[in-house]
């Protein structure tokens, strides 16, 4: 009896994917997609953001498109005439009127070398989340129909602030079979207060779709949904990029 116990439970074991250290696993995964496969790519910048304060409100819009080249030699952006004509004209408006709308002139500024190179070298961006991550829990669960596990992180407070009492954080990220990274959710929440009166609280969700191209990881999808509230005011806003790679 003992030795047909024995030989389930190795067989079980042998059949059983082992995962001894999760963490490191998908930074491995991550140092092999962090390639330089020649990447051409559109991207689009959409945006929209609410403040209250008190009897007054404001919204903000912004929509812009700009063409991306990153490769071995570097990563470069080219931002249409069109829109740079528009966006002057735009901001010109505004000097006359704060409250214009001014959605090119917002959506271009929106889309800077740092925040694009997140979504062209997906892989260096993960690795920088995953940095101080503490590996917590892991569980399976189909991505858009997709067998897929996901790993969960605890994000600790790296630089200390005063002002901040509570800091939480999280990281899940969907792989797939070949431990791909397919997706990522990250949330995140600070409160604090300043001044003794002042109190603050944040909320950000930010939420990324992977895909490969050659040997490199990019991000197809990006979307952040911040809230925030302190000293009388609130704000809220979402942005969407997404990039479509090009032959």
């Amino acid at each position: 009896m003992t030795r047909t116990l024995l030989l389930l439970a190795t067989t079980l074991l042998t059949a059983l994917p082992l995962h001894a250290n999760p963490l490191q696993e998908l930074r491995d995964t991550l140092g092999r997609l962090a390639g330089h496969t020649p990447l051409k790519a559109t991207v689009q910048l959409k945006s929209e953001s609410r403040t209250q304060d008190g009897d007054e409100g404001d919204t903000s819009a912004g929509l812009a498109t700009v063409q991306l080249e990153d490769g071995p030699t570097g990563l470069r952006l080219a931002y249409p005439q069109a829109a740079l004509a528009q966006a002057a004209q735009e901001e010109a408006a505004r000097a006359a009127d704060p409250k214009a709308p001014a959605p090119t002139a917002t959506g271009l500024k929106g889309l800077s070398f740092s925040e694009v190179r997140e979504l062209s070298r997906a892989a260096e961006t993960l690795r920088r989340d995953l940095a101080n991550a503490i590996f917590k829990t892991e569980r399976n669960e189909a991505w858009q129909g997709r067998p897929a596990r996901v790993l969960v992180f605890d994000v600790p407070q790296v630089k200390k602030d005063k002002y901040v009492k509570k800091f939480e954080s999280t990281l899940e990220v969907w792989l797939g079979a070949d431990g791909t990274p397919l997706a990522s959710r990250q949330r995140q929440r600070v409160e604090g207060s300043a001044f003794v009166v002042i109190n603050f609280e944040m909320q950000n969700t930010e939420e990324l779709v992977f895909a490969v191209v050659g040997e490199r990881l990019v991000a197809t999808q990006r979307t952040s949904v911040t809230r925030g509230s302190g000293a009388g005011q609130k704000g809220s806003g979402r942005t969407e990029y997404t990039l479509q790679p090009q032959s």
